[in-house]
């Protein structure tokens, strides 16, 4: 799975045009995270296929700033669904660490996203 990356300028239909060019092409959205600061936006949005995801897009006026691999955690398998705490152990684990945390989110089927710095010592963490 990836993480494409959006930042534009804010606009209220960032996320129709978003969602509605993905799901007119059948790229499922598997998680998605929409920040803004002043008069811009931050979309970071998860999907199985880049490839797809990206030629879906292309007719619109969004352009895509990144593409990531990312860590993808299964909050079930290691049984910290529900436990107030377990983002934030998590987070000091990955920093405590030496990794480098760039961005994180929820996903569908109680997963958290996140793109570090360095994937494979993150597997070898949380494995």
């Amino acid at each position: 799975m990836k993480d494409l990356c959006i930042v534009q300028d804010s606009d209220p239909t960032i996320l129709i045009e978003v969602g509605e060019a993905l799901g007119n092409s059948g790229v499922n959205i598997e998680g998605l995270s929409l920040s803004t600061l002043g008069n811009k936006s931050v979309v970071h949005f998860l999907v199985n296929d880049e490839q797809a995801a990206i030629k879906a897009l292309e007719p619109t006026v969004l352009d895509i700033e990144s593409v990531s691999d990312v860590f993808i955690l299964f909050k079930d398998q290691k049984q910290v669904t529900g436990k107030p705490g377990s983002f934030g152990g998590i987070c000091k684990l990955l920093t405590d660490n030496g990794l480098t945390i760039k961005f994180g989110y929820p996903a569908e089927n109680n997963r958290f996203v996140f793109g570090v710095d360095n994937i494979v010592k993150a597997k070898q963490l949380l494995a």
